[in-house]
């Protein structure tokens, strides 16, 4: 099958000679790497300006050259005006007019909750596109029934199930009044180096009306990366620059995901500021050491 999802490449036994995957989230990132790496030339294909839009464009741009450093061919403001197949291969016809023809086509814009079949109309759940209509406490419009998780769209991340769960558990059950807080859902992508990120963007925080002040460190300064052969990446702090609340917190390094709890701890912490992550010793050399610099030095 030229046409695939995750779940495709995941189960195959053969390597196509190019990879075109269409879309720049955690997806089409992971596995374009992936594949790059077992030896097929890959290219990403790309709509909008920046890859892992949901991301710091600042950090997005550099997991970008470091995609490219590895041979991964990255098309950006690139939208997609037809697929089709030439010769059996699927090629993609692009607004300027370019063609872009590959062995496999992975389709990695994103994934829908499916709740057809379910019954939910005919015992009155509603139901949309984007997913079950929930309120903040989790109910549907049957006050027995709650939903979370894909089902709900939103934030489609096992750990956002994993969260909400135990919630609509004691709301369904106890009456507890639980409300999900989504300000500081962790995001993931598993590329080499990881790009995590939690909160707004620089460029989110100023577009909400902040006064913003940054923070970053590069984590190539550290002993531990230097050790490890590996001084990619970056850590990044958005600050309110009044209150010097976190708005977010953004890592572009090996491990970049288990380096981003210590700053969400922080965003927990009343009142939310960089405080308990500065009070805090990290052990070195540990590849952690960047996150505390980066919020002590900026």
């Amino acid at each position: 099958m030229p046409f695939a999802t995750s779940n495709e490449l995941l189960e195959a036994t053969e390597l196509p000679g190019h990879l075109v995957c269409i879309g720049a989230g955690a997806v089409s990132l992971e596995f374009a790497q992936a594949y790059r790496r077992f030896g097929a030339e890959v290219t990403i294909v790309q709509r909008g300006s920046t890859l892992a839009t949901l991301e710091d464009p600042e950090l997005s741009k550099l997991l970008r050259h470091y995609l490219e450093e590895e041979g991964i061919r990255v098309l950006t403001d690139s939208p997609v005006e037809r697929a089709e197949l030439d010769g059996g291969r699927p090629s993609l016809v692009l607004g300027d007019g370019t063609r872009v023809t590959g062995d496999r086509l992975l389709l990695g814009v994103g994934r829908v909750p499916v709740t057809d079949g379910l019954g939910l109309e005919q015992v009155g759940i509603e139901s949309r596109p984007s997913g079950i209509q929930v309120d903040e406490l989790l109910r549907t419009r049957l006050s027995h029934v709650y939903a979370i998780g894909d089902a709900i769209g939103g934030w489609m991340f096992t750990h956002v199930s994993t969260y909400e769960a135990p919630q609509a558990i004691a709301n369904m059950l106890e009456g507890a009044g639980l409300r999900p807080d989504y300000r500081t859902i962790p995001r993931a992508i598993f590329t080499d180096p990881e790009l995590a990120g939690v909160g707004l963007s620089e460029g989110q925080a100023l577009a909400a009306g902040h006064a913003v002040q940054v923070r970053r460190y590069d984590v190539g300064k550290t002993g531990k990366s230097r050790a490890l052969g590996d001084r990619r990446g970056r850590v990044k702090f958005v600050l309110d620059a009044d209150s010097g609340e976190i708005l977010g917190a953004h890592v572009l390094s090996r491990h970049g995901a288990d380096l981003l709890p210590g700053p969400m701890v922080a965003m927990n912490a009343p009142p939310g500021t960089l405080a308990p992550l500065l009070a805090t010793i990290h052990p070195h050399p540990t590849l952690s050491e960047a996150v505390k610099v980066a919020a002590r030095d900026g």
